[in-house]
Order: C-alpha cells, then sequence, then structure tokens
C-alpha cells in the first residue's frame, strides 16, 4: 500500500475522519487508532512479518525498562548488549546471511575447492532496516541516560510501528516522537494544509519526476554497452535525480501524512544538491540515516582514535561511510559506495572544513560563479558514484565508468535525444527550479506566505503534470533497503 495508491487513498481517509471525530477525546484513544490502522497498514505490505514487527516492539521496551531499572553499570550493560545482539542479530540474519553465505564459498573456490552449494532464500522483512535502528538507538539514549524510557507501552509501539515511517522512514529520534505521543494532538488547520502540500510536491517528485528518469535509465542500463559516452553520462545524470526524486519524494510523503495528524517527523532531505562540499551534502541527504552514523558510530569511534588526530578522523569517517553503504544492501557495490563517500571527506579533514555549513547565495536569487561551480562538481562527483548504486556487480560499475572516460563522450547522443528525454529535461528543469526557491524554507514546497490566488495556481499547475505527465508506480527504491 504505497502513498501513491488507491488503496492508500481508501485506508488514510476513515483513519483521518476517526482519529479527529471520534477518537479525538484524549491521546490514549487517538494512540490506540494509530496503532490498529499501522499493524494494519505492515500487515497489508507483508503479513507474514507482523509477528516479527511486534516481537521486536515488546523486546525493545522491556529493554529500555530494564536498562532504566539498573543500578549496576555491569546489568545496564547487559540489558544494553542484549538489545544490540537482537536488533543487529535480526538485520544480520534477514538481510546479510545470504551475502555471508554466498562470499565464504566464493572464498572457497578461489581457493580451488570447487564445492556446490544450495542458494539461501530469507525474504527480507519490509522497513526492517529502518525500525531496528530506530529501536536501537532508543536503547542506546535510554543507556546514556540521554532520554526516559517509555512506560506506556502503547505510545512505545506507536513510536515503533507508526505506518507513515515505518516502511522507509525517517528513522526518528524518541527524544523527538515520544513525546508527541504522550500527549492529546489537536487539530490544526494550518498543519493540516501544509501537510497536504508536502504529499503534493512528494507526489510529484516520485510518479512524475523519478517515474520518468526511470523509464529512460531502464531502457538503456541493462545495454549500456552498445550506447556512446556521452549518452552514459545524460543516463547517469538522470539516474541521480531518479533516486533523489523516490526517496525524498517517499520522505515528503510520509512527513506530510504525519502532519494530517498533528505529528512532525524530522525532515530527510534539504535540498542536498545545492551543497558545495561533501560534508555539507551529508547534513542534507538522508538526514536522518546520516545523524544516526554520525552519533553512534561516527562519535565513539573517533573518540577511540582521537589520539590518531586527523588519521584516526579519517579512519572514523571512512568506517562510518562504509557502515552507511553496507546499511543500503548485502553487495558489495553499496560497499563501494559508502568508500568513495568516505573518502571524499580526506580533502576536507586536512582544510578544517569539514563542519561548515552554509545555504547557497543565502537571500539572493542566483548563486555566485564559484558557488555554482561547487555545486556542479560536487553533483558531478555524486553522480559518478551513485553508478555503484546501480549497478549490480562492482566489475559492472568500473566498466560503466571506463565507458564514460572515452572518446566517445564528444559524440552527440541524438539516439537517446527523443521526445521522452526532452520532455523529462524540461520536468527536471521545473523540479530544480522550485527547489531551488524553497532551499532556505522548512520544506521543498513551503508557499504559505504567497498569496492564495499563486499558490492555487501553483496547485493547479502541479495537478496538471501530475495527470499529463505522472507514471504509475508501485514501490519506491528504499523499499528494498
Amino acid at each position: 500500500m504505497v502513498f501513491n495508491s488507491f488503496d492508500f487513498v481508501t485506508f488514510i481517509i476513515p483513519v483521518l475522519l476517526l482519529y479527529w471525530l471520534v477518537f479525538k477525546q484524549s491521546s490514549t484513544s487517538q494512540n490506540i487508532l494509530l496503532l490498529v490502522s499501522s499493524l494494519f497498514f505492515y500487515a497489508w505490505a507483508d503479513w507474514r512479518f507482523l509477528i516479527l514487527l511486534v516481537i521486536s516492539t515488546l523486546v525493545n521496551y522491556y529493554l529500555g525498562l530494564k536498562i532504566n531499572k539498573a543500578e549496576e553499570d555491569k546489568k545496564r550493560n547487559v540489558f544494553l548488549y542484549t538489545g544490540v545482539v537482537f536488533n543487529v542479530g535480526l538485520l544480520l540474519y534477514f538481510k546479510y546471511v545470504n551475502f555471508f553465505y554466498e562470499g565464504f564459498y566464493d572464498v572457497l573456490n578461489v581457493f580451488g575447492a570447487d564445492i556446490g552449494h544450495d542458494t539461501l532464500t530469507i525474504l527480507l522483512p519490509l522497513g526492517i532496516s529502518f525500525f531496528t535502528f530506530q529501536t536501537l538507538g532508543y536503547l542506546i539514549d535510554v543507556n546514556n541516560e540521554e532520554i526516559e524510557p517509555s512506560t506506556d507501552i502503547l505510545e512505545f509501539s506507536v513510536f515503533v510501528t507508526f505506518f507513515p515511517k515505518i516502511l522507509s522512514g525517517p528513522i526518528e529520534r524518541a527524544a523527538g516522537l515520544l513525546p508527541q505521543l504522550s500527549i492529546k494532538r489537536e487539530f490544526s488547520y494550518a498543519v493540516f494544509v501544509d501537510g497536504l502540500r508536502q504529499i503534493l510536491w512528494g507526489l510529484f517528485a516520485k510518479v512524475v519526476i523519478a517515474e520518468n528518469c526511470a523509464v529512460l535509465v531502464n531502457s538503456v542500463f541493462g545495454d549500456y554497452q552498445d550506447h556512446p559516452a556521452s549518452t552514459l553520462v545524460l543516463l547517469t545524470f538522470f539516474y541521480a535525480l531518479q533516486l533523489y526524486a523516490d526517496f525524498s519524494g517517499y520522505s515528503n510523503m510520509a512527513i506530510g501524512v504525519s502532519k494530517l495528524f498533528g505529528i512532525q517527523l524530522m525532515r530527510n532531505f534539504s535540498t542536498p544538491f545545492f551543497s558545495t562540499n561533501i560534508a555539507d551534502f551529508w547534513r542534507k541527504w538522508h538526514i536522518s540515516l546520516t545523524t544516526w552514523m554520525m552519533d553512534y558510530v561516527f562519535t565513539p569511534l573517533s573518540f577511540i582514535l582521537r589520539r590518531q588526530q586527523k588519521k584516526g578522523l579519517i579512519i572514523s569517517i571512512i568506517a562510518t561511510f562504509v557502515l552507511v553503504g553496507f546499511w543500503h544492501g548485502a553487495n558489495w557495490t553499496f560497499v563501494v559506495y559508502g568508500l568513495f563517500h568516505g573518502i571524499y571527506f580526506i580533502p576536507l579533514v586536512y582544510s578544517g572544513k569539514m563542519n561548515t555549513s552554509e545555504v547557497v547565495a543565502k537571500g539572493k536569487w542566483l548563486p555566485s560563479l564559484q558557488e555554482l561551480l561547487k555545486m556542479l562538481l560536487l553533483f558531478v562527483v555524486i553522480m559518478l558514484t551513485d553508478v555503484f548504486f546501480r549497478a549490480s556487480s562492482i566489475l559492472e560499475a568500473f566498466d560503466y565508468l571506463r565507458r564514460i572516460f572515452s572518446s566517445t563522450i564528444i559524440k552527440a547522443p541524438w539516439a537517446f535525444m527523443n521526445g521522452t528525454t526532452v520532455m523529462t529535461l524540461l520536468l527536471v528543469g521545473f523540479f530544480v527550479i522550485v527547489e531551488w526557491i524553497n532551499r532556505e524554507r522548512k520544506h521543498d514546497l513551503e508557499i504559505s506566505k504567497f498569496s492564495i490566488y499563486l499558490r492555487w495556481a501553483f496547485y493547479i499547475f502541479i495537478f496538471l503534470l501530475l495527470l499529463l505527465f505522472g507514471r504509475s508506480a508501485e514501490t519506491f527504491i528504499y523499499f528494498q533497503f
């Protein structure tokens, strides 16, 4: 039941009516409806793993209480490490066992031991990468005494299973979401309308931008060897936009749907392609994952390696981003993707500019030439690295990149420049302009201060683009993670 489906519309409308008209008396009644709705939503997506989600919720709730009640550090550590083993164990088993299993036999074959083996078939529960990280972060925060553990099983269950974020995030922090679930939500027209606005932009990003880019990418990537380098460059550009529009579109819809219930989720994307360095890019791309990795992996690791100074900092960054890459999937391509992004930080570490962050052309319509060149250079680097995200193997990715840097780069991609390509370029241009205009605002379509006539003209224009150029889509890229 994806957000851009008729099934979701028939699901969300009655839930909203019940939420604001029938279950509005208290936070408890609102949470009961949210929990039942969330479990139904997850069961609709994949009923086979509903019990796993419930068990994960109950185990982490119990461990949070035990960590808080333990008076000795030794006992606290026992419960914390139990939680780490439990959550990481779930992730390793369902997502990575086959990867290590196949890797083991590949190593044996390298040394000449040609041993046959059966392929493991382990189904991947939807959203497991997101809800395991969320509950693991909760236990660590309780252990570090940054938050008090939830003593209300209903509130904690909604915190884990809340349906807008369960399948693809954002990875919410307990300090941000749990307090909202402990109080009754009051209806706010302004928040409700802003949620609809954010849903609209997320829907446009997904079904117009991401899906039209996907048509072009899928039409060429399977036989990329038969196309000139210039076509491959265009294809890589469209894939970078597809990846961004797909996931940011989902995030905007998830955040927008949450606003309809009076609940604020954290922002997950903040116009990352308008960054001028890789550190700033990761502060704006998949923000919930980046901040999670920074807090729970990079910070403790850099503290351990603090005596190594800049070398220790570089090792910590690279290790963190290798893990970021591996989080995305059980394939060496994702590991290399993370490795390269970690390496890109090295010049910033030695120049002392890793922590610099600024809004490009703040308060201005256009960037300076220097800002524009930095943005374009960074985008090209990210665009080329995204090849590892799309390729099925490391060899395929390197072969694709090798073909880009060939003499056919000067050959015009006439075969690829058809009506669909030109139309998609125009749509992407409109998409980028709107995001540029809203780069300093709370989200990508924050136009509440515009006149009512201008707002409605814009809404109608978006609806027309959806009708004319929208394509059906049954899933999102990040559902596989």
